[in-house]
């Protein structure tokens, strides 16, 4: 049985493709494996993901966005062998800056690349309330698992009813991750292009308002309350079409979808997959979520779910 790496090195050898330092990267939360490697004197970044279906995606949503945002060039497509050559951003992920007067000009270049992305139409799936409960449900299958079925059934009637209200919004591009460790500081780039993105290859046609939650409800970094005004406000003033009530009614429902979401990953992620790690982001995305929860509008939905979360 060979490794992933040997894999890796066989492909690379028989498309005689030279190269050195082939190093791991620390994995994200999917089963795609990155490495760094040297070619031609250039740092690159190999991508092996096993998924024919997960390597489609990743380019059909490549060609989408190619030109309109950064995103990686595809230097070789050796998809026949499970591997991607991809342009490298290098050490200037977003999570490596600190202090909320640099990191405002950080978010404002992601927002900007937002609002660019959202102005274009997109032949990508709908992202569904079916598709939303469907993520909303690995709250109680990992995170809080109940037998109370009728508890289960109120809650996701509640939250259908909540995200049917979030689709009077402008439905645009969703890159569905959209968070500082997905985003990279391009200094010689121009305008909204400084913003390089990675991880958006599930991305689908949603309502506005879900990266700019991803962004300031980072489920692995705390974001200031500063930032996320400076972000909401940015935001809408460069987007004017938008009901802003609208928009920030539905903010919060997707902060509480979301966060359940997460919970329900980071579980999986744990419990299932042996990911130790992601357990330390737990705390703050219950504080997050039970945040949203407590505003008026939500008080039923908070009733049934604040034991469940607490004891999770």
């Amino acid at each position: 049985m060979y490794s992933i790496e040997e894999k890796i090195t066989k492909v690379l050898e028989n498309k005689k493709i030279k190269f050195s330092d082939l190093i791991a990267l620390p994995g994200d939360a999917s089963e795609r494996k990155y490495f760094k490697i040297k070619h031609n004197k250039t740092n690159l970044i190999l991508m092996y993901d096993k998924n024919d279906k997960n390597l489609k995606k990743f380019l059909k949503v490549s060609k989408i966005l190619e030109k309109k945002v950064t995103i990686p060039k595809i230097i070789k497509d050796l998809r026949e062998d499970k591997v991607l050559l991809l342009e490298d951003f290098g050490d200037t992920e977003y999570s490596k800056f600190s202090g909320d007067r640099t990191k405002r000009k950080y978010y404002r270049f992601a927002i900007d690349a937002i609002v660019k992305i959202q102005k274009s139409c997109f032949n990508l799936p709908s992202y569904s309330i079916r598709e939303f409960l469907k993520e909303s449900n690995l709250f109680f299958e990992w995170y809080a698992p109940t037998r109370n079925k009728k508890l289960k059934l109120k809650i996701n009637n509640l939250l259908t009813n909540l995200i049917k209200i979030t689709q009077g919004l402008p439905k645009v591009f969703v890159h569905r991750d959209y968070h500082i460790n997905n985003l990279f500081f391009l200094n010689s780039r121009d305008n909204h292009f400084k913003c390089g993105w990675i991880d958006y290859q599930d991305a689908l046609l949603g309502p506005c308002v879900y990266d700019i939650v991803s962004l300031t409800q980072d489920a692995r970094v705390d974001v200031s309350k500063e930032i996320e005004k400076f972000v909401i406000e940015y935001y809408l003033n460069e987007s004017p079409h938008i009901d802003k009530k609208l928009f920030n009614y539905s903010y919060s429902v997707i902060a509480i979808q979301r966060h359940m979401k997460v919970l329900g990953i980071f579980s999986r992620l744990a419990k299932r997959d042996g990911k130790k790690k992601y357990l330390s982001h737990i705390p703050r995305v219950k504080k997050m979520l039970i945040s949203n929860l407590q505003k008026e509008e939500f008080t039923e939905l908070h009733g049934f779910l604040l034991d469940l979360i607490k004891n999770g």
